[in-house]
């Protein structure tokens, strides 16, 4: 399993590498022993500290252990093979993915156990999954939340092909999944009915549940939703197939509620998690609200993106050389945290704007023309897509490896 980047070429399109890179293998430059501030690296880009990284692995590796889970990271936050190798080596049982496009980058790098986090209704990724499946080329299971949902896999899932099934929960006001259990029965005894496919257990998102929050009120919510999927899953136990019953739920902000309460599922089963965004952590969004944060066993933030200072126009402003292209700010702008200037020493600021390619930055500290400023982010998702190749650096921001993403 896995894929060896080191003989890829560095090319002018991947943003922020050095111009004196380009050409070049990955093993070659790497064996420049680049460092992000001193070998002309350009401004802005992204980089991933490997400390960070490796904690938040081990963390969750650790924490589904205790709780008699297993993982199944969403690596539709990252599209980077070369963590979700990472996450493999430490013990993850699945990936999961949110389309077959994104299943065929992964089975392509040579994973095989995949979970599509969605209903599948396109003909022919139904017909290739099938395919896949039968051979034993792969495992992949994906979503149902409906009877017509369920008739378009039967109609495009060919006489010898196989198809691995979740039966979606959903709740009202929320997203995708079914909303009365009475229909996931049904489902279920028109999954069992053929014998083309197997019902693989049960599963949802907390994450879509309305008003989800950390206080009692949305903690109520989360575990009403979490019990819909235990009831669920007693319903449609009787109509699965051979395999060990799956239960399932997944997202990085509420974890522990999910496991907690999907562990009150009493028959034989498999308890999977699908966390994506909790390998890199971010800097506010999930930082204020997932499990550990006010314990020891904490995820640290590994995202971070240096930009630099192209014009202080009026006192306590200066305009960065990043944006909307550079860096996510669907929930929150990027939050200042650092600046180097022969150093990295701490900074803080407010970034009051992002344009496409501009960021408005106040700040009462001192700052100049052609300073950097190191930026932490909210939601991690948004940020990945827009970096084609990421270096990964130790605590002095030697550049140890780069990580290839495919969005």
């Amino acid at each position: 399993m896995g894929h060896s980047f080191s003989n890829n070429v560095i090319e002018s399109s991947f943003k922020g590498f050095p111009i004196d890179s380009y050409g070049k293998t990955l093993a070659a430059f790497l064996a420049t022993k680049p460092n992000l501030f001193t070998s002309n690296f350009q401004f802005p880009i992204m980089v991933l500290n490997q400390r960070a990284l490796k904690n938040n692995i081990d963390q969750m590796a650790s924490y589904c252990k205790s709780v008699g889970a297993q993982l199944a990271p969403h690596v539709k936050t990252t599209m980077s093979p070369q963590i979700a190798q990472m996450q493999t080596e430490a013990g993850a049982f699945a990936l999961t993915i949110a389309n077959f496009w994104q299943a065929s980058i992964f089975l392509g790098s040579g994973f095989k156990r995949l979970i599509i986090a969605n209903e599948v209704l396109d003909p022919s990724a139904i017909a290739e999954i099938s395919r896949l499946n039968k051979s034993k080329e792969a495992e992949i299971i994906f979503y149902v939340d409906s009877l017509a949902g369920l008739e378009i896999v039967k109609q495009h899932t060919p006489d010898q092909g196989e198809q691995n099934l979740f039966i979606e929960i959903g709740t009202d006001e929320g997203r995708g999944g079914v909303r009365d259990l009475a229909d996931a029965e049904k489902i279920a005894k028109a999954i069992v009915q053929d014998r083309r496919l197997k019902l693989r257990g049960v599963t949802g998102f907390e994450g879509a549940v309305p008003k989800a929050a950390r206080d009692k009120k949305g903690e109520k919510r989360l575990k009403s939703f979490c019990q819909k999927i235990v009831a669920a899953a007693n319903l449609t136990y009787p109509f699965k197939s051979n395999d060990v019953f799956i239960i399932s739920a997944g997202g990085s902000a509420y974890f522990e509620i999910v496991a907690t309460e999907l562990n009150k599922f009493a028959k034989e089963k498999i308890l999977l998690l699908r966390s994506g965004g909790y390998v890199t952590h971010d800097s506010k969004y999930y930082e204020e609200i997932y499990p550990f944060r006010d314990s020891d066993q904490n995820f640290k933030p590994a995202i971070e993106v240096w930009a630099q200072i192209i014009s202080t126009p009026e006192p306590n402003f200066g305009v960065l050389n990043l944006g909307k292209r550079d860096i996510g700010n669907d929930l929150h702008n990027p939050i200042p945290f650092a600046r180097y200037d022969h150093g990295v020493t701490p900074f803080s600021g407010l970034i009051e704007k992002l344009n496409d390619q501009h960021g408005y930055l106040k700040s009462k500290q001192d700052f100049a023309i052609s300073q950097l400023i190191g930026l932490g982010i909210s939601h991690p998702c948004t940020t990945f897509d827009k970096w084609r190749l990421i270096p990964l650096v130790n605590d002095n921001y030697d550049v140890v490896d780069c990580l290839y993403t495919f969005f």
